[in-house]
């Protein structure tokens, strides 16, 4: 890992899709470069920073008991992530591709800041509130039975957040073991959805990890096939299916903070 002086954090944050009034930040910040595959933290670690993608991507993952990686998140240039007030980290965040920049803020230099500019503090509020709208999408999105309605809200999802013409192609820099599990899918089963959705006419590929909505009106009719539902009761859920029942009987939750 790299790390170079804040004043050098001015070029990339005029361009990165949440400057606006985080820009305010950048003289408590050091830009940190990572390599694919370094740890941005790890599970465990104190909380001595907040973090913003500058440029690449990362994600967040945790391992199981038995040495399983689940992974929950996907940051992408412009996301604030790592905030949170005491205690350890619960996830570790690993950049994906080499060069991947990143913004470090001391944690008590940042909430002291935001406590006098009420425009930085509502802007943290909003990363806050998108993490958490993000990951109940992906919760969801879990729930559906189908593999290809999984691979298909996924694609839609990272060409939404790469803010790109719609007719553009998309870099993926994630694996397709990475994809696998983000949707608690095989790998075989990501690369059987993609060929299909290729097949469809729905995405083309412009490359191993480059991707192109053909048409996004057939890639949204499988990825949102269960959303289009008749209106359920209360406290029912779209998506649920005839063995959710059990599931949700069997399965213990534990609860976990989703913001580190």
């Amino acid at each position: 890992m790299d790390i170079s002086v804040s004043a050098s954090i001015r070029k990339f944050v005029e361009g990165s899709p949440r400057g606006g009034s985080l820009g305010t930040l950048e003289r408590l910040a050091t830009v940190a470069r990572y390599e694919a595959g370094e740890s941005v933290y790890r599970s465990s670690d104190p909380i001595d920073h907040w973090y913003r993608i500058i440029r690449g991507a990362a994600r967040k993952s945790a391992l199981s008991r038995d040495g399983r990686r689940y992974i929950v998140d996907f940051i992408f240039p412009g996301d604030l992530f790592g905030f949170r007030a005491t205690g350890t980290r619960h996830f570790c965040v690993e950049a994906l591709v080499p060069g991947t920049l990143i913004a470090r803020y001391p944690r008590r230099g940042a909430e002291r800041l935001a406590d006098y500019h009420p425009e930085i503090a509502h802007d943290i509020r909003e990363a806050a509130f998108e993490s958490i709208a993000r990951l109940q999408r992906h919760m969801i999105s879990l729930g559906r039975t189908s593999a290809l309605e999984r691979v298909g809200t996924f694609l839609l999802e990272v060409v939404d957040r790469s803010h790109t013409a719609p007719t553009h192609a998309v870099s993926l820099p994630m694996s397709r073991y990475d994809i696998a599990d983000y949707l608690g899918l095989a790998v075989e089963t990501v690369s059987r959805c993609l060929t299909e959705l290729r097949g469809r006419h729905a995405i083309a590929f412009r490359g191993v990890r480059q991707v192109r909505i053909r048409d996004r009106s057939a890639l949204e009719e499988v990825a949102y096939r269960l959303t289009e539902q008749p209106a359920h009761r209360c406290g029912q859920a779209p998506w649920s299916s005839p063995t959710m029942p059990a599931l949700i009987k069997t399965t213990h939750i534990t609860p976990i903070d989703i913001r580190s």
